[in-house]
C-alpha cells in the first residue's frame, strides 16, 4: 500500500558526478549473522578511527616512535591518505614534511616512506620516491629477501612484505627497480615455503596467518597468478591456446592456506598476537588476488564486522596508535566498490576462457582514472540482488550456455532493474554468435539487436573513439545488452598485443563508464533491496512515509525500471523526505488505489487505457490524488495518446500550461528552477529552449496532474539516454522534486 508523508524539510544541494569520480571468487553461502555489518557503520568506525589517529600527532608533525624514526609516522600518515583524507590537510601536510626529513635508515621506515610518497603525489615526490626504492635495492639480503636494516646478514618475511609492496608501487609511479630484484625474491619467497602451503617469520618455523598472507601477497607483486595463460599474440580476430592455463601450485597451495585457517579474531596459528598487523595483510591479498573470499569466507565483510565491535571507545583499537592505522588501512582500503562481476555459467571452465580479462581491465581503468574500483565472479544462481551489486555483468565463451527460461527471465529482469549485460564472443566464435542471437529472439522479442553506429554515446562514454563493431539492444529507452561479435578478452587477458590491447582497453573502459552512468557505485556493504511487488506490498509503509506507484498498463509502462527507486533516493537524501525507496507497481484498476496519493504515468509509445481503468483513474484524481505523468524520450506518440487520455477521462475541465510564475517553478517548497537545460537531441530542434514546459489539470481549483511533454524519467533514472529529448539530469530530478513537494503540501 501507499501513504501520505509529511516534510521534513529541504536541502539544496547537488554535485555532478562524472566517470573518473565515480570509480572510486566464487559465490559462497550468504554472511552468517556475526558478519553483519553495513556501510555507514564503516564509515562511522573510519571516520571515529581518523580522529583517535590525528590526536596522537604531535607538534613537529610526527607521531610518538617507539622502535625507528619515522615509522609510525609514516604509517599513520599512510592510514590517513588512504581513508581519504586530503593531501592539503594540516594532518597530512605535515607528517609528509616530517617524513621528508627522515633519514633512509630501516627498512620498514623506508618502506613505508615510499608507500607514502606514491600515495599522496608520486610525481612531487618522484626524487624521494627514487632514493628509497635505491635504497632497498642496496638493502636486499642475498637470498632475495630483506631486513630491518640495509646491512644485513640474514631476512625475515615481514621486512620483506613490506620492501616488495614499496618498490611495487615504486616501480608502479614511475621509479627504476632492477629486474633482478624480483627474480631473486621470488626464488627467495618460493624456496621458504612450508609443505602446508603456509610460510613462518623466517625459512625454518611453523607457519601462521600474517606471514602466510605476507607471501601471498608477494607471490601477487611478484607476477604469479592461481593459473598461467598460455595465450601468445592474435591472429585472425582469436588467440592461439585460448583457454589454455598452466596452474601455480605454490600460490593455490598458499590460497588454500587462508581459507583453511581464516579468522578476523585471531592470527591464524598466533592467537591474538599481531593481530591488526594480519588482518592488514589479509586485506593485502585480498586486494591484490582480487577475490571476495577466502574459501567460504568474504574476507572483507568479516573483518569489517569485527573492526566495527573491536573498536574502542575512544575510536581507537587494539593497543592504540599502530593498531589503529592496520585497522583503518584495512577498512578504508578493502571497501573498494564493485564496477563488474563475471558471470560463471558453468560448472568447468568454459564460462572463462580468459581468466584474467576483467582484472587487467579494472586495473587499466584504475590506473587511467586514478579511482580503484573492484570485480568478482558472481554464480549464475546467485540471488538477482547479488547480480545488481555491479552496474555491469559480463557473460563470455566460445559458445553461449544453454539458459533455461527462468534463467532467461533472470537476465531480462536484470537489465530491466537497472544493469547493463555485456556479452562477448571470445575469440568471435560462431557458435557463440548463434546462441547469442537466439537469446535475444526469444528473450527479448520486441527488442533487436542493432548496430551500435558512430552517434551511440557509448563510443564517447570517457575516450572519443571509432565505431568498434558492438551491437545492442535497448531496453526501454537505454542499452541494456551490449555485445561484441568480436574478440575483447584475450586482448585483456595478454595486455600488451601491439596495436590491439590499448584499444581494445579504452573500448572497455568505455563500456563501463556507459554502463554506470551518472550513478554512483555502490559500497560493497551495501545490501540492494529490489522494489516489492504489489502482491509483496501488503501493508502500509512504516511511520506513514511516502510510497510512490508506478501506474501499470498495457503497454511500455516501465521504460525505466529505476527511475522511481532513484527519484525516492533523491527525495529522501537532498530533500529530506520520509520516503520509502522501493516503488509499488499498480494497476489502476487495483481495489486500495485510493492508498496511493502521488501516482506516476510514462511510456514511449502510443496507448489506450480501457473504460475501467480511465473511470479509476478520474475517480482517484478528483478525490485528491496526484499524476504526475511524462513522455519518455519525448516520443511524440506517447504524447498524443497522453493528451487524449485527458480529453476523455477529464472532459471539460481545464488542462492546459502550468504558468512561468506559478509557486512549482519558483521552489515554493523546493528548488529554483525557472530556467532548465535541455538534453542535446532536443536542443538540436529547440535551441531556444531553457524554461520548464509543464502542463496541469486542476479539478475543483486543485493541481491533480502534472505532465512534461519532456522526457523527466530518464533524468530521474540517471542513465545515457540515446537521443532522449528531455531536461538534463539534475534539472529533472530538481522539478520533479518541486512537483511532488507541491502536490503534498497544498
Amino acid at each position: 500500500m501507499c501513504s501520505r508523508t509529511r516534510i521534513i524539510g529541504i536541502r539544496r544541494t547537488t554535485a555532478p558526478f562524472a566517470f573518473a569520480q565515480l570509480l572510486a571468487s566464487l559465490a559462497p553461502p550468504a554472511a552468517a549473522a556475526a558478519d553483519a555489518v553495513d556501510a555507514a557503520q564503516v564509515r562511522r568506525a573510519l571516520q571515529r578511527g581518523v580522529r583517535a589517529i590525528k590526536r596522537e600527532q604531535l607538534p613537529d608533525g610526527s607521531w610518538p616512535a617507539r622502535h625507528h624514526q619515522g615509522g609510525e609516522t609514516a604509517l599513520a600518515t599512510l592510514a590517513l591518505l588512504q581513508a581519504g583524507e586530503p593531501v592539503d590537510s594540516p594532518a597530512v601536510r605535515a607528517g609528509l614534511g616530517y617524513l621528508r626529513r627522515v633519514p633512509d635508515a630501516y627498512t620498514y621506515v623506508v618502506s613505508l616512506k615510499i608507500l607514502v610518497f606514491t600515495q599522496a603525489d608520486p610525481k612531487r615526490f618522484r626524487n624521494e620516491i627514487q632514493a628509497a626504492a635505491n635504497w632497498l635495492v642496496n638493502a636486499q639480503h642475498s637470498s632475495g629477501l630483506w631486513h630491518y636494516t640495509d646491512t644485513p646478514t640474514t631476512f625475515d618475511h615481514s621486512n620483506s612484505q613490506f620492501a616488495l609492496l614499496a618498490l611495487h608501487a615504486a616501480a608502479n609511479s614511475g621509479a627504476k627497480v632492477p629486474a633482478a630484484v624480483w627474480s631473486k625474491a621470488r626464488r627467495a619467497v618460493l624456496a621458504s615455503q612450508n609443505r602446508d602451503g603456509g610460510w613462518s617469520y623466517r625459512q625454518a618455523g611453523e607457519s601462521y596467518g600474517s606471514m602466510t598472507a605476507a607471501n601471498v601477497a608477494n607471490l601477487y607483486i611478484l607476477g604469479a597468478t592461481p593459473a598461467t595463460s598460455q595465450e601468445r599474440g592474435f591472429r585472425g580476430g582469436a588467440a592461439p591456446n585460448c583457454g589454455e592455463y598452466r596452474s601455480n601450485r605454490p600460490l593455490t597451495h598458499g590460497l588454500n592456506w587462508l581459507g583453511r585457517h581464516f579468522a578476523v579474531d585471531q592470527n591464524p596459528l598466533r592467537g591474538g598476537q599481531y593481530l591488526y598487523y594480519w588482518l592488514y595483510g589479509l586485506e593485502r591479498c585480498g586486494i591484490l588476488s582480487g577475490r571476495r573470499y577466502f574459501g567460504t569466507h568474504d574476507w572483507y565483510r568479516a573483518g569489517a564486522a569485527f573492526l566495527v565491535r573491536a573498536q574502542n571507545a575512544d575510536g581507537s583499537w587494539g593497543r592504540g596508535l599502530v593498531d589503529s592505522a592496520f585497522a583503518v588501512l584495512f577498512l578504508a582500503k578493502g571497501r573498494k566498490p564493485l564496477l563488474i562481476q563475471k558471470l560463471e555459467w558453468s560448472n568447468d571452465e568454459a564460462w572463462t576462457p580468459d581468466r584474467h580479462d576483467v582484472e587487467n581491465l579494472v586495473a587499466y581503468i584504475g590506473d587511467k582514472l586514478g579511482e580503484s574500483t573492484a570485480w568478482q565472479v558472481v554464480n549464475l544462481d546467485a540471488p538477482l540482488e547479488e547480480w545488481l551489486a555491479a552496474p555491469l555483468l559480463y557473460l563470455q565463451g566460445h559458445r553461449f550456455p544453454d539458459l533455461s527460461e527462468r534463467q532467461r527471465g533472470k537476465l531480462r529482469e536484470f537489465v530491466e532493474k537497472g544493469g547493463t549485460l555485456l556479452a562477448e564472443a571470445c575469440c568471435g566464435r560462431d557458435e557463440f554468435r548463434r546462441g547469442f542471437e537466439s537469446f535475444i529472439t526469444r528473450t527479448f522479442p520486441d527488442q533487436p539487436l542493432r548496430a551500435l553506429d558512430a552517434g551511440h554515446p557509448l563510443y564517447s562514454a570517457h575516450f572519443d573513439l571509432p565505431p568498434a563493431g558492438l551491437m545492442g539492444v535497448d531496453v526501454g529507452c537505454r542499452t541494456s545488452v551490449i555485445y561484441s561479435p568480436n574478440d575483447l578478452s584475450c586482448l585483456w587477458e595478454q595486455t600488451d598485443v601491439p596495436r590491439l590491447s590499448e584499444p581494445a582497453f579504452q573500448l572497455g573502459t568505455n563500456i563501463a563508464a556507459f554502463a554506470v552512468g551518472r550513478q554512483a557505485l555502490r559500497d560493497r556493504l551495501d545490501v540492494l533491496k529490489l522494489p516489492q511487488s504489489d502482491a509483496a506490498d501488503a501493508g502500509p509503509p512504516p511511520g506513514g512515509a511516502l510510497r510512490l506507484a508506478q501506474v501499470v498498463y498495457a503497454g511500455d509502462w516501465a521504460p525505466d525500471a529505476q527511475a522511481l527507486v532513484h527519484f525516492a533516493e533523491f527525495l529522501r537524501d537532498q530533500a529530506q523526505l520520509d520516503v520509502i525507496t522501493g516503488y509499488r507497481p499498480v494497476p489502476l484498476d487495483a481495489d486500495d488505489l485510493y492508498t496511493c496519493p502521488v501516482l506516476y504515468l510514462t511510456g514511449h509509445y502510443a496507448f489506450r487505457l480501457s473504460d475501467r481503468e480511465r473511470a479509476a483513474l478520474a475517480a482517484h484524481l478528483r478525490r485528491g490524488g496526484f499524476l504526475l505523468a511524462d513522455a519518455c524520450c519525448g516520443r511524440a506518440a506517447f504524447d498524443e495518446s497522453f493528451r487524449g487520455l485527458i480529453a476523455e477521462a477529464f472532459p471539460g475541465e481545464r488542462f492546459e500550461r502550468v504558468p512561468a510564475d506559478h509557486p512549482l517553478f519558483r521552489g515554493e517548497p523546493g528548488y529554483r528552477v525557472e530556467r532548465v537545460g535541455y538534453k542535446p537531441a532536443l536542443l538540436a530542434e529547440l535551441p531556444e529552449l531553457d524554461r520548464p514546459e509543464l502542463w496541469g489539470l486542476w479539478l475543483e481549483g486543485r493541481l491533480a496532474l502534472v505532465y512534461s511533454p519532456h522526457a523527466l524519467g530518464c533524468g530521474l533514472d540517471g542513465h545515457k539516454c540515446f537521443n532522449c529529448r528531455g531536461l538534463l539530469d539534475d534539472d529533472a530530478r530538481r522539478l520533479a522534486a518541486n512537483i511532488v513537494l507541491y502536490t503534498l503540501t497544498h
